[in-house]
């Protein structure tokens, strides 16, 4: 008969099977997806050749502050989305011309003398946005889509567009691709005859996600494509998709016809080659190039609709005081010189550090031609510079340094992690020691560092720059994740029959309660009780959890004639194979491995989700991950066990898995662009040292100091009460008996001076030599018919912690019994089976 974790697993993959096979298919199939590929490229085709046949100003739309009966009649291109029946719009082009103007102007001066700029913008910037509406407003039923595209088979064509921003404020991140290997205007036969500073235009990309913060609360993610003109430091980027063409009509957004006559003539050179090489290939690539979706396959097939966005983007000049060049000449040639050179020793290193590398500074200006709204960053002059800064970064060669130093410095903790955890299996040896270690404390260890070492090689695969750190987190989480599997294993080696006990006595339990059930009917009366001598009890037998004592129980149970309770369910059985074990922990570590990839999978689907969603997903999933230690107190609580793990382990791994979430919560600039949160985290690491001074507490006081005595099992105290009148305990320990007619009797009574302390009279302290160390052991008896002046305190808690007495009434050092039940669960004296500390 299959386990039940057999049977789970089974149900599981039928399901996945199941879902997968049902899973609706978006796709066109193999016959009809080439034809549409082919249909949208004849679209494009033609929206290229509509690009060639036009000049600057074919398109002139009317704008709002036009007269009613305008000198000129409006001009509009037959392009999707630029057609003045799409409705569109459009007469706020000159409004976003004038605003992009504007921001040029502010950053870097009029044309003729601008400042010189980064020329090279491939990095990563953030800021703030302030929204704006339009002349005039517009919703997704102010457009028929079957009329602007009406080749196109739209999904969810009534619904909600996505990507509309409707709230006043919110977060930006701009990642800029501006390759300098990318396309030029002129075009660049050879690297060493075209100088920079000839270059007019250069293809640019960038991923850009707008944050709705006082709005929906959403987050997007889109792709835009453009053309960066680097004198000038100036870039216009625009989504494309079915209805709105927006690469092939670039050009005549810009602001100035120097901007069209470029971008003109870099996109038709462009535009034609991309064209070529899809039209060659319409079986095996199949993705539109400009699309603004990142699930590329769902967008070619079944597109959605969402608000198309226009973005200027101007470069701001360097800081003066940190491009190096001295006040003397700091002309604009100077200046432009000393900024090739950063940028040089950036890509290129060659030792000619700087002292500081100036920040990445942008301003922004988004345009949604159909969704009708405008979003600017905020920063001067419009804003004060608390209020912002527009949009500021770094470059990317700063930004993949700093992942490589938060990498390598990953791989230093992880590799700290598995030394304190080498140093903790040296002295977790044996069955004494790694019966007291939490099984579940180790399961989760085992899988944050197995989640790391996945998400590590992951990362790895798709890694250039950063391979080699990202390798060295890779390996050391994985030797950190088989050292804790095998740690882990020995662990359920020695507590796998305590979880076999256990288990029969639940069934024990439950099987008398059925009985009892059955045996006895509702109406029935019960029989008075006879006067028979009433049956003798099974002695208690105690029984260290690291061995399997099924054969024990079983035969104590057949010698006893006289017992009243039922013989183990499972007595008589052998103890379970290394095959059993195995499967069992293969089990264990299967679900350990379901467990982490939906842990994985639900994280990469909440960084999707709005802000509050995702900040308490993770700051919840932190604060369960950091809860590592309560199984370890439930542990010590259960087996009466004041220290399992040594305070180096215990304090290390707190302070070494602390430093990671660290890294995001308080570091502002950390490459995954967390906001910090110094609040959250200091709860975090609040809580962490709660659980370590309940361990400390636990050591110190017992740990079952405060506990109800109802809430967990009997266990042996080691650390009684002793008195002499103790009838009920069996007496005083052997030793500690004293012998009127013996000359060498061991009580000594050290008596206090007379009238000074009421309280010392009612102890006396009993002198014997330890059995182990052969030294001098001081033991408080109370007298009889005394009460403990120190019972239920913290003087009398750590005036028992000197001393242990075990079940067969020997008594020795606490620390020197401790020591020996390290290695052997049987008294010193007398040999008998001890019960595990």
């Amino acid at each position: 008969m299959p386990q039940p974790q057999d049977n789970a697993r089974a149900i599981f993959l039928i399901l996945l099977i199941f879902w997968l096979a049902t899973s609706p298919d978006s796709g066109p199939g193999l016959i009809a997806g080439p034809n549409l590929i082919k249909s949208r490229l004849a679209r494009q085709r033609h929206a290229l050749s509509v690009l060639n046949n036009t000049q600057w100003g074919d398109f002139a739309p009317r704008l709002a502050d036009d007269p009613p009966e305008p000198e000129t009649e409006p001009k509009y291109l037959n392009l999707t989305g630029f057609r003045e029946e799409d409705k569109y719009v459009w007469e706020d082009l000159g409004r976003f011309k004038n605003r992009c103007e504007e921001w040029s102007k502010n950053a870097v001066g009029i044309p003729e003398t601008a400042e010189p700029v980064w020329q090279n913008a491939t990095g990563v910037v953030r800021g703030w946005w302030q929204r704006t509406n339009t002349s005039s407003p517009r919703y997704h039923s102010s457009y028929n889509l079957t009329e602007i595209s009406p080749d196109v088979t739209w999904a969810g064509l009534n619904a909600d567009w996505g990507r509309n921003v409707t709230g006043t404020e919110g977060k930006i991140m701009v990642r800029l691709e501006d390759n300098e290997d990318s396309a030029t205007e002129p075009e660049e036969t050879d690297k060493l005859i075209l100088d920079k500073t000839e270059v007019k235009a250069r293809e640019v990309s960038s991923t850009v996600t707008v944050d709705d913060v006082e709005g929906t609360g959403s987050s997007w993610e889109m792709r835009l494509h453009g053309v960066h003109w680097p004198r000038q430091g100036a870039m216009l980027l625009t989504t494309t998709s079915e209805k709105f063409a927006g690469i092939f009509g670039l050009p005549h957004l810009a602001t100035r016809p120097d901007f069209f006559e470029s971008s003109k003539a870099l996109l038709n050179r462009t535009l034609d080659k991309a064209l070529e090489r899809k039209e060659q290939h319409t079986f095996t690539d199949q993705i539109d190039p400009w699309t603004s979706t990142l699930d590329a396959p769902g967008e070619a097939w079944n597109p959605s609709p969402h608000c198309e966005y226009v973005l200027y983007l101007q470069i701001h000049p360097l800081e003066r005081d940190l491009v190096g060049v001295q006040p003397s000449l700091t002309g604009p040639e100077n200046v432009a010189k000393a900024i090739q050179d950063i940028e040089d020793e950036l890509r290129f290193p060659q030792g000619t550090g700087h002292r500081r590398i100036p920040p990445l500074q942008m301003s922004a200006v988004l345009f949604s031609p159909d969704c009708a709204f405008f979003l600017e960053t905020k920063g001067p002059p419009a804003y004060a510079p608390a209020d912002g800064r527009h949009l500021v970064g770094v470059k990317q060669e700063i930004f993949l340094h700093s992942v490589s130093t938060a990498l390598l410095g990953l791989a230093l903790i992880v590799f700290g992690q598995l030394q304190l955890l080498k140093l903790q299996m040296r002295e977790t040896s044996t069955p004494s020691t790694l019966g007291r270690v939490s099984f579940y404390t180790g399961c989760m260890m085992l899988l944050a560092d197995g989640m790391l070492f996945t998400g590590a090689a992951a990362w790895s695969f798709s890694a250039s720059t950063t391979l080699l750190p990202s390798l060295a987190v890779t390996c050391v989480s994985f030797l950190s994740m088989t050292v804790g599997t095998f740690f882990l294993a020995e662990i359920h080696k020695v507590q796998e029959p305590e979880w076999r006990r256990e288990e029969r006595e639940r069934e024990r339990q439950n099987a008398a309660a059925n009985t009892s059930n059955t045996a006895t009917p509702p109406n029935s009366r019960q029989t008075p009780a006879s006067n028979s001598p009433a049956a003798s009890t099974t002695p208690p037998i105690i029984i260290p959890s690291d061995q399997d004592i099924d054969a024990e129980i079983a035969e104590n149970a057949n010698n006893n004639n006289t017992a009243t309770l039922p013989a183990p369910v499972t007595a008589g059985t052998t103890a379970p194979t290394p095959q059993n074990l195995r499967s069992q922990l293969s089990n264990i570590f299967g679900r350990l491995l379901l467990a982490g990839i939906c842990t994985l999978f639900l994280s990469l689907a909440a960084a999707s989700w709005r802000p509050s969603w995702r900040f308490a997903y993770f700051n919840i999933l932190l604060f369960a991950y950091l809860s590592l230690w309560v199984p370890q107190i439930y542990r010590n609580v259960y087996r009466n066990c004041r220290r399992a793990l040594s305070w180096r382990f215990v304090i290390g791994q707190s302070v070494l898995r602390l430093l990671p979430i660290a890294y995001f919560y308080i570091t502002p600039n950390n490459f995954a662009f967390a906001e910090p949160d110094y609040t959250a985290f200091a709860v975090l690491a609040g809580w962490v040292w709660i659980q370590i001074w309940i361990l400390v507490a636990q050591s110190i006081l017992g740990p079952r100091f405060g506990v109800p005595k109802g809430w967990m099992p009997e266990a042996w105290e080691y650390h009684p009460v002793l008195r002499e009148d103790n009838i009920e305990a069996g007496g005083l320990p052997i030793g500690l008996v004293s012998t009127p007619s013996s000359p060498t009797s061991l009580e000594r009574v050290r008596t206090g001076e007379e009238g000074k302390d009421k309280e010392r009279k009612r102890t006396n302290t009993h002198v014997i030599d330890c059995a182990i160390c052969r030294e001098v052991l001081e033991v408080p008896v109370v007298k009889a018919g005394m009460e403990d002046p120190t019972a239920g305190g913290v003087a009398g808690v750590f005036a028992r912690r000197m001393y242990m007495v075990t079940p067969c009434r020997h008594i020795f050092h606490s620390a020197c019994l401790e020591g020996w039940m390290r290695f052997r669960l049987q008294c010193p004296i007398c040999r008998e089976e001890l019960p595990p500390l």
